[in-house]
């Protein structure tokens, strides 16, 4: 009689274990000592030998979630700032007094005007935007 036993993944040691625990069966029967057929023809080596391990790969860990940043909240604009003509020249006085005349004459003249009292109610607060790039304090 012949057996053929396939075994994946398994070491010597638990190949020689399985080999055991079948002898240990068959010589509590009589019927291999009656045939006198040897058990097994291979060992638990040989067995091992003729087996091809094949590799389990370690569980990848679970991925970690990446949440990207929230954007930065920019606030909406809803009313446009109403800035008064002495609101202005305030925020125009540091720069007068720091020399820089002729660039306050060339934004006047960018809009359109020769004083900060002509300035229509509507371009003020582009003009306030502009003194402040300049370094007004308004």
């Amino acid at each position: 009689m012949t057996v053929t036993l396939t075994l994946n993944e398994i070491t010597v040691e638990q190949a020689s274990a399985v080999l055991g625990l079948i002898k240990a069966r068959n010589t509590a029967s009589s019927a291999p000592a009656e045939t006198g057929e040897p058990l097994f023809e291979e060992s638990a080596t040989q067995i091992a030998a003729n087996t091809t391990a094949i590799p389990t790969a370690a569980p990848s860990p679970a991925p970690i979630p990446v949440t990207p940043p929230a954007p930065a909240a920019i606030p909406a604009q809803t009313t446009v700032q109403h800035y008064t003509i002495p609101q202005l020249g305030l925020a125009a006085r540091p720069l007068m007094e720091n020399g820089r005349q002729q660039e306050l004459i060339a934004l006047l003249a960018e809009f359109g005007v020769q004083s900060v009292a002509a300035l229509p109610e509507d371009r003020r607060a582009d003009f306030a935007a502009r003194l402040r790039a300049m370094g007004g304090l308004i």
